[in-house]
């Protein structure tokens, strides 16, 4: 990769020797931290089986704004069955790499996001949870 400092978006498809996922199950107002809702995810392990993950790696510089580093998600090719992914091991695939210079992002216009605490407590929090592989 040329630099670090902008977004690039990863595609891996093919055979995957071993795969594990987590799912977090649906929230319902009020929605609890990320921390407790995961404490219910169910997590799945595949092995030998043909899908695609999917993935973004952002800078240092959006922190607070997304959780800098890698971030996967993995589908199977029947569309089935998946999750974010924990753990993979990969046997015959490509890589395809996009280099993101820019994005649009647009913020929610609801009361809830305009009265929600966006102070940062939630970031440092995301981090431990993003890394945990259960």
């Amino acid at each position: 990769m040329p630099t670090k400092n902008i977004f690039y978006v990863i595609k891996v498809k093919g055979l995957f020797e071993y795969v594990k996922t987590r799912s977090v199950p649906r929230q319902n107002k009020p929605y609890p931290p990320l921390q407790k809702a995961v404490q219910n995810q169910s997590v799945f392990e595949f092995r030998k089986i043909e899908g695609t993950m999917v993935g973004v790696r952002a800078p240092d510089s959006v922190r607070g704004l997304s959780v800098p580093g890698y971030h996967f998600h993995f589908i199977t090719k029947d569309r089935r069955a998946g999750g974010h992914l924990l753990d993979c091991k990969i046997q015959n695939a490509t890589m395809e790499i996009d280099l993101t210079q820019g994005f649009h992002m647009i913020l929610p216009g609801s009361e809830d996001f305009y009265k929600a605490n966006l102070t940062g407590e939630e970031q440092r929090e995301l981090g431990p949870v993003e890394k945990q592989s259960r």
